[in-house]
């Protein structure tokens, strides 16, 4: 029981580890990547905020607001449950050898 346990608790480890890069990789990675390729690295990316107000006379007006998402807690979330993951099995297997 507690082998499948582990094995569990290691594909998961190594779920949320392949999930945290690839949220680190698409949400802050790219975009500095892509901002410094095309020359528009000129401002700081965090400061990206738009309101567009879209309207007139002959209908209602609609105010968009547009800001940056926090994408970031994604990656946050999800690399601190592979490090626990980790440490639980690194833990696990000192508990086993010593027995």
């Amino acid at each position: 029981m507690k082998k499948k346990l582990n094995r569990v608790i290691a594909v998961l480890t190594i779920a949320c580890a392949l999930i945290a890069i690839a949220s680190a990789l698409f949400n802050y990675l790219l975009p500095v990547y892509l901002s410094y390729k095309f020359n528009m690295g000129k401002g700081n990316i965090g400061d990206a905020d738009s309101i567009g107000i879209i309207g007139g006379a002959d209908g209602p007006t609609v105010v968009f607001i547009a800001g940056q998402s926090h994408a970031y807690l994604t990656t946050i979330i999800f690399a601190v449950l592979a490090i626990l993951g980790i440490i639980y099995l690194f833990i696990e297997k000192r508990m086993v050898n010593k027995t």
